[in-house]
């Protein structure tokens, strides 16, 4: 049989170990958020309908197998949150970001607030995640309260207890401690979280005002 009569059965096997792959990632995502860093393969294998054998095929080790799915969650969730559009205002793209921020944050669960919370304890491949996401964390932190300073007719930086304000409404805790403990939903604890920050970039902005025109008076 020639190689352009093998190629397609080459490429259907590819598809068909691409798809186990990707259905046991989707599985793991699930088991993640509901269980933690403690699921176990023998979970995800049975969440994604496939042998504890397959996962191990595709993957070799149970923290490869975690990593790998919250990599990709990461990834995710930097592609789906909302950059200003050209008109934008304060009160219109953060409110839209932080109702993103705190739906993802809720809908990676468990494993990815356990991983918050014990990144520095964390060792090996999960290890690696665990600061990539807090070197991730930190520009998006810097960037989103960046953004809406301008977006509030700044051209200076934003004042440092305002950047740490972000972090803490922008953070997985918040959602964690709003949405487990008090039972709010994560569209009430944007909303809050929106209300917060929009009065507080606007009141730094007028504080900042009343300095420069003080500095500049005679």
């Amino acid at each position: 049989m020639s190689s352009t009569e093998t190629a397609p059965g080459m490429s259907l096997l590819h598809q068909q170990r691409q798809l186990a792959r990707d259905r046991i990632e989707r599985a793991a995502m699930r088991v993640l958020a509901d269980k933690g860093m403690s699921a176990t393969v023998e979970e995800v294998a049975l969440e994604a309908g496939v042998s504890i054998r397959t996962v191990f095929r595709h993957y070799g080790t149970r923290d490869h197998m975690i990593a790998t799915a919250l990599r990709t969650q990461l990834l995710h969730y930097r592609d789906t949150l909302p950059v200003p559009e050209p008109g934008a205002t304060l009160e219109t793209w953060l409110p839209r970001l932080l109702l993103e921020v705190h739906r993802v944050n809720a809908v990676m669960g468990r494993a990815y607030w356990e991983m918050a919370a014990l990144g520095y304890t964390l060792t090996g491949e999960i290890g690696d995640v665990a600061a990539s996401r807090l070197a991730g964390r930190t520009r998006f932190v810097n960037a989103v309260s960046r953004g809406a300073w301008r977006l509030a007719g700044n051209r200076s930086r934003p004042p440092a207890w305002l950047v740490d304000l972000f972090a803490i409404h922008l953070s997985a805790f918040s959602t964690r401690e709003l949405v487990s403990d008090f039972g709010r939903s994560a569209e009430e604890v944007a909303s809050m979280s929106a209300r917060v920050l929009v009065s507080a970039v606007r009141m730094a902005t007028s504080e900042c005002g009343r300095v420069t025109q003080v500095r500049s008076a005679p």
